[in-house]
């Protein structure tokens, strides 16, 4: 075992291809506490994370064979960040911001998830600096740190009705300002595409 402690993602990948239980053991114990970090930045569930990560590592040993991972590691934490995304949408009934961030999230694999999602990130926060102050607070406290509406108009002194007005006119202009970014990115794959 010491020696698959040594061996480069895509050997063990390789590995993992032709069955190597070994290989998959190697892959775990060198990526398990970084998911697990990863999940539960979000997350502040240790269950919840430790049922996520059994997930993903079950889904990769079914699917050793079938996907072909350049990338072990942000193939992992895409398939984590897909489990988080996909449990607080659940939980939070359908978060118009985490479905959105599901689907930019998951419509990528390898080298290039990391690279997408640092611009989209980029892009979601020059629209949150340029909120009103009040709107920005808001929808922070929301997706930042899971209050409901209620415990945020609790701490702002305002009430639920002025909460809720605020995070749907932030979500509206969210979803536009997303659509808009999607539009672009398209085009450029489209233009990478076809006339490289």
């Amino acid at each position: 075992m010491t020696a698959y402690n040594q061996y480069t993602e895509s050997r063990l990948s390789e590995l993992l291809a032709q069955d190597d239980r070994d290989a998959f053991d190697a892959i775990y114990d060198r990526y398990w506490q970084v998911m697990y970090d990863h999940a539960y930045k979000r997350l502040r569930n240790k269950q919840q994370c430790r049922e996520i990560i059994q997930d993903v590592f079950i889904d990769l040993w079914v699917r050793r064979g079938q996907v072909d991972i350049n990338n072990i590691k942000a193939y992992l934490l895409t398939a984590v960040r897909f489990q988080v995304y996909k449990l607080v949408t659940k939980e939070k009934a359908g978060s118009p911001f985490f479905e959105l961030y599901e689907t930019m999230a998951v419509s990528f694999s390898g080298a290039e998830t990391s690279l997408i999602e640092k611009e989209f990130m980029r892009y979601v926060k020059v629209w949150i600096d340029v909120l009103p102050e009040k709107r920005r607070k808001m929808f922070l406290m929301h997706v930042e740190y899971n209050l409901s509406t209620k415990e945020i108009a609790s701490q702002l002194s305002v009430s639920q009705k002025t909460v809720q007005n605020q995070l749907a006119t932030a979500m509206q202009s969210l979803r536009m300002y997303v659509a808009n970014y999607f539009k672009y990115l398209l085009i450029e794959i489209f233009l990478f595409l076809f006339f490289e």
